[in-house]
């Protein structure tokens, strides 16, 4: 016990003697529950300190937000379902919502990590320390425990690429769009002139709508290329377009370069090779997508991540790839990939990140790594 706990309690029974009341009376000051909301650095934070608070920390990072869209809204159900799986375990759990929208992997990592240092400067050094995320979340996730190994414990990075940015725009964002207005002429348009008032919708362009209305069985053939529904189609590249669009205002310019790409897995690969439309990346757009984030599997705690069994924003696959990086940086046993089978971007239950994270910290307090496969 320590000796300011001592302290208190000798106090307490003190003044309970002097005072003639029964012992049995006397109570320790009982903690309370704190949450903190305000702004650092011109991103708006949310902090929450359980009273059971067990000295530890989970810093928690949203996935990509469309550029215009509403802030979080922290008080949603499903927002304070998510923070009870760690608040019940007797977590405290700060978040930031980031000084910019978009692929703000860059402010992500800068403005979770002066958070972290805030939560210590207020509340304390945390006994331990974890780093988790959604989506775009499980990338910064996987960016901040690279950078700071001496700060986390631990991470867990949930239904977010874990390639490099580069490889993962190109193949499953650039490649789409290009592909689709390949086959689809005027649907979508070229990637590097996305229309200024184009906007995010979840029910996808009429143009798309038409375009796919008018060819069903090409369509389903393309939808099938990409492991999508073909009702699925027109909300997903309206949010890729929504992606590029600002990753060019981001950059300065297009990232990406498809001249070497050689396209399979459509009904006629060598018409689609010949046919479609070739772009050289930008230097500097480039330079940067690849800084904000490549993975380097260089980590020295360990990072259990989960997907989904069907994602049709991120293909499972993307997980594997962080252990080809892991296994050229040699730490191949500090990461695990568990999955859950359902359909849907990240779309777990609270019980089974509950069981992930469990499993996490047994990997960590115990030593105990767990196996691979399927969370129930």
């Amino acid at each position: 016990m320590r000796p300011t706990i001592i302290r208190t309690v000798l106090a307490t029974l003190l003044i309970a003697l002097a005072q003639g009341s029964p012992i049995s009376q006397a109570a320790a000051p009982q903690a309370e529950q704190k949450v903190e909301t305000g702004q650092l650095n011109g991103a708006r934070f949310h902090i929450e300190v359980p009273a059971n608070w067990n000295q530890g920390l989970v810093l928690y990072c949203h996935g990509y937000q469309v550029v215009g869209t509403p802030p979080s809204n922290w008080e949603s159900a499903q927002a304070k379902a998510w923070r009870e799986v760690f608040l019940s375990r007797g977590f405290a759990i700060a978040q930031s919502e980031y000084s910019t929208q978009g692929w703000a992997v860059k402010e992500a990592v800068e403005d979770t990590e002066a958070l972290r240092r805030y939560f210590v400067t207020k509340y304390g050094r945390p006994r331990e320390t974890f780093v988790t995320g959604h989506s775009m979340g499980g990338h910064i996730s996987i960016a901040t425990i690279e950078r700071y190994p001496e700060v986390y414990d631990g991470a867990m990075p949930l239904c977010g690429p874990l390639s490099s940015a580069l490889d993962f725009f190109a193949d499953r964002v650039f490649d789409m769009l290009v592909t689709f207005e390949y086959f689809f002429p005027g649907a979508v348009g070229s990637p590097l002139e996305i229309p200024a008032d184009a906007k995010f919708s979840l029910g996808g362009s009429d143009k798309v709508r038409a375009a796919i209305k008018a060819a069903p069985e090409k369509a389903a053939m393309f939808a099938r290329r990409y492991n999508l529904t073909v009702n699925e189609l027109p909300g997903v590249l309206s949010f890729f377009q929504a992606i590029l669009k600002e990753l060019q205002q981001r950059t300065g310019g297009n990232a990406f370069d498809n001249r070497n790409t050689i396209y399979s897995g459509f009904d006629d690969d060598a018409a689609v090779n010949r046919g479609v439309k070739r772009y050289a990346a930008d230097p500097k757009a480039r330079e940067y997508i690849r800084q904000h984030y490549t993975p380097t599997g260089r980590i020295s705690d360990p990072v259990l991540t989960v997907h989904t069994t069907y994602d049709q924003l991120v293909p499972a696959r993307d997980i594997s790839y962080y252990q080809v990086t892991a296994g050229i940086a040699g730490t191949q046993d500090l990461f695990v990939a568990k999955f859950v089978v359902a359909r849907g971007h990240c779309n777990f239950t609270p019980a089974q990140t509950g069981a992930a994270f469990d499993a996490l910290l047994a990997w960590v307090r115990e030593h105990k790594r767990p196996s691979s496969g399927e969370i129930p």
